[in-house]
């Protein structure tokens, strides 16, 4: 098992054009991205050195996925979820050359208009991204899938910030703006190339599943899928780390802004690509093991930023967010894996903008949080960063009780929502219940 675990990766991109040209779209556009974010970073800095500015940057990025996602959830589930993206693609690409009219203080206010309609368009590309995997790969492959794109993400992040650090450095933050437009064109037609998806059969009346109430009924009768959902809002508690770290390049490091926000962001993306390869390839990928992994994570990370509070270099802050975004990206990618095995297609698009709002939402006020901590009550870095290693222990905690409660509900033969155990013993065939591996199920 573990040897086809291994190659798993390049047997899914060789045999699967769709979701081939699926992650093709996503290395790109992740990549534009990321050089997007440095030039933000940098052109923010240059023009206001504040620690309210970059975090006013960060909330921009995040806040409006809030208002617009219960619209996108609902748009996903009815209309072409790759309509969605090339659309959302295309627009982006406009939105991102607007960047170029930015020239001093006096149009500061541009980059948040800006930063702010952009989000809101990717609030309807993410939720599509992620829903339409179970279409495109059979269920065998979810895990691996799953744990493919979070790894691309963290690698185009580590990639991306670093040739983003560099091209701003050597070429300028114009420069950074072009390219990350030119990607959004290249993604689109990526995706393009993919086959039109059929409609679920499983799909019921538009007045029915058009309704984001709808979809909250269900989380409401399906406590797994909620809880499940909710895991990404806990990761985000430390989602400050995205103002922390400009203010740590800014205010820590000697060498040039812009290279050392790309080497930490770098390290950033590094750690993240680690974690869910590790766990897979070590452990196996059993429900079990997704389960108490993600439980595991939240306390490695909470002691990650325990030891970036102690670290001055940017060799050992460099570790330090590796580290922390490692563990990360274990409760994303396992998380992700686990709705797509639990939630029925025709709510995937609502339940992924539910979570995507959500965590957005408290990833918000933790960077806001981190900018006023540091401008308003003066906290150094250190500081901040106790603060957060306890903000995501609590998460943690919560899971793992609920994890507990779900295994003594299991032994006494009782139901969690539509989940049930098959035997008074507590063990699930269910993929997300069970405790012995998914691919054998499958099989």
């Amino acid at each position: 098992m573990q040897s086809k675990n291994t190659v798993g990766y390049f047997r899914l991109l060789q045999q699967n054009s769709s979701f081939r040209n699926l992650w093709y779209g996503q290395v790109v556009s992740e990549l534009g991205d990321w050089l997007n974010s440095i030039a933000i970073y940098a052109l923010i800095l240059k023009l206001s050195d504040s620690g309210m500015a970059m975090a006013g940057a960060m909330m921009a990025k995040l806040l409006p996925i809030v208002l617009v996602s219960p619209i996108a959830g609902v748009v996903v589930d009815r209309v072409s979820r790759k309509t969605v993206m090339i659309v959302s693609d295309l627009l982006r690409c406009v939105v991102v050359l607007g960047f170029l009219l930015v020239e001093d203080r006096n149009t500061l206010w541009l980059v948040y208009a800006l930063v702010i309609v952009e989000i809101s368009l990717s609030g309807f590309f993410e939720p599509a991204r992620s829903a339409i995997i179970p279409s495109l790969v059979p269920k065998k492959d979810l895990v691996t899938a799953n744990a493919l794109s979070g790894s691309t993400w963290s690698v185009m992040l580590a990639f991306g910030a670093a040739l983003g650090g560099v091209i701003v450095y050597f070429f300028g933050i114009k420069v950074a703006f072009i390219l990350d437009a030119g990607t959004f064109i290249l993604s689109a037609w990526f995706l393009a190339k993919i086959p039109s998806q059929k409609k679920s059969t499983k799909t019921v009346s538009p007045k029915q599943t058009g309704e984001l109430l709808d979809a909250m009924r269900f989380l409401r009768d399906e406590p797994m899928v909620l809880v499940l959902s909710l895991l990404k809002a806990g990761l985000a508690v430390a989602g400050g780390i995205m103002t922390l770290i400009p203010l740590m390049a800014s205010q820590m490091l000697s060498v040039s802004l812009p290279l050392g926000i790309g080497i930490l962001y770098s390290a950033r993306g590094l750690g993240a690509a680690l974690g869910p390869v590790l766990v897979k390839r070590i452990f196996g990928e059993t429900a079990s093991v997704l389960r108490w992994a993600i439980a595991a994570a939240f306390f490695l990370k909470a002691f990650s930023y325990l030891f970036i509070a102690t670290s001055h270099s940017i060799w050992t802050l460099s570790l330090g967010v590796a580290l922390a975004t490692l563990f990360g990206s274990i409760i994303w990618v396992f998380s992700s894996a686990l709705i797509h095995l639990s939630a029925p297609d025709h709510y995937l698009g609502r339940v992924f903008s539910f979570e995507l709002a959500l965590l957005t939402l408290v990833m918000g006020f933790s960077n806001w949080g981190v900018g006023y901590a540091a401008d308003g009550w003066g906290m150094d870095i250190s500081q901040i960063a106790l603060w957060m290693a306890g903000g995501v222990a609590l998460p943690g905690i919560l899971w793992s009780g609920f994890l507990i409660f779900l295994q003594n509900r299991f032994k006494q033969g009782q139901c969690i929502g539509s989940v049930c155990p098959v035997d008074p013993s507590g063990f699930n065939p269910n993929p997300v219940t069970g405790d012995h591996d998914i691919q054998a199920d499958i099989k």
